[in-house]
């Protein structure tokens, strides 16, 4: 394994990196684990905070990152998060599903700035057994197919299964960001970027 490479997360960090507002001064990376998004975001942003709260994944995350002089890596609970100012991004990848759904969204909200984005990569439950097969028809011969010809990246985070199904994470969205837009991917992950309002309704 090594520290840049593939698997079913790094996969879709193009398409966050393309949600990213230009110019980008500051944005957050939420469970940044070994700080791989956190290093393509910096090319991005101006200045970039990626947080994780295990010390030892953050420690790796600062010895593979010595050229990335304008990202911060810091040990810390996002819900306890505040920053020193608002952000333009705030990106969730795989990170979402280990926390409570509508106060993680609420918070990351709450730290945009108006016309900011936060951009999700996540992961959902299937609905039923018949769904799991399906998903899995398309999404197994895809991930073994790059994996035999992509080196592989350690994923550096615990694993744990998402509890919540696309229609639920759906649904809350709705209620929580008004206007997100959610996409289903073939890799057991869903893209949601939301833009934050100029002016509140």
């Amino acid at each position: 394994m090594v520290a840049e490479g593939w698997n079913h997360n790094t996969h879709y960090h193009d398409r966050l990196l393309r949600a990213v507002p230009r110019p980008c001064p500051r944005a957050l990376d939420v469970g940044c684990g070994l700080g791989g998004f956190a290093r393509r975001l910096a090319s991005e942003a101006h200045h970039v905070d990626a947080i994780d709260r295990d010390p030892d994944v953050i420690r790796r995350a600062r010895e593979l990152s010595p050229a990335a002089a304008n990202v911060r890596f810091a040990e810390a609970d996002f819900l306890e998060w505040r920053g020193d100012e608002p952000y333009d991004f705030v990106s969730m990848v795989a990170t979402l599903h280990h926390l409570p759904f509508g106060d993680a969204v609420r918070h990351g909200a709450a730290l945009l700035r108006p016309g900011g984005v936060l951009g999700v990569i996540g992961l959902d439950r299937a609905r039923s057994l018949a769904h799991m097969c399906i998903r899995g028809a398309v999404a197994y011969p895809t991930s073994r197919f790059y994996r035999l010809t992509r080196r592989t990246a350690e994923v550096g985070a615990p694993i744990r299964e998402p509890e919540m199904t696309l229609e639920t994470i759906r649904r809350d969205a709705a209620a929580l960001l008004p206007g997100a837009v959610i996409r289903r991917h073939v890799l057991w992950r869903y893209s949601l970027v939301w833009i934050k309002p100029i002016r509140e309704r």
